[in-house]
């Protein structure tokens, strides 16, 4: 009976060790999405970094060296004439899409947003801000906190200003 005991639990502790390892390097690398769009492989043993650019893994070399950061410009009128936005007002939120028409990445808009009474006359006017990234040629989604919003009749919106700023691809935050 003892050495039943034993072998069982031996055989237990093995099997279990083979889960480990196998789990372990089954588990080992993670796939993020930065904030830029951009896909990484990450090693969580090593910490070593791979930028995923479609079918290539270009190695990060050091992600903590220091970057310069890249100045935002504000897009021209008949780049800002290629963006347009879908929005809706929700419990508080200014929840919509935007999609840029551009060439180049969108970092960030300003909406203009009217709110009228339900008899049509004007509460607010104000202008909203959003950091969001956008690829060019693809629809992003924003979600703005706005105070007043309850029982309104119609909430007009235009994007009165975009920003971009140029990107490097070694950058895991996109400067």
């Amino acid at each position: 009976m003892g050495k039943t005991l034993i072998a069982a639990v031996s055989i237990m502790v093995a099997g279990m060790t083979l889960i480990f390892f196998i789990h372990s390097s089954y588990n080992r690398f993670a796939i993020v999405t930065a904030n830029n769009g951009q896909t990484y492989e990450v090693d969580k043993q090593s910490g070593r970094t791979w930028l995923i650019d479609g079918k290539k893994k270009i190695p990060v070399e050091d992600i903590d060296a220091p970057r310069p950061i890249l100045e935002e410009s504000e897009m021209s009128a008949e780049e800002l004439s290629k963006i347009s936005a879908e929005a809706r007002l929700s419990k508080g939120t200014l929840l919509g899409k935007i999609y840029n028409g551009t060439d180049i990445p969108l970092t960030r808009v300003i909406l203009t947003v009217t709110a009228k009474e339900p008899d049509g006359t004007v509460r607010w006017t104000r202008d909203f801000t959003d950091g969001t990234f956008v690829k060019p040629m693809t629809t992003g989604h924003f979600n703005i906190s706005v105070t007043d919003g309850d029982d309104l009749g119609e909430v007009t919106w235009t994007v009165t200003k975009a920003f971009t700023r140029p990107l490097t691809n070694k950058s895991i935050e996109g400067r």
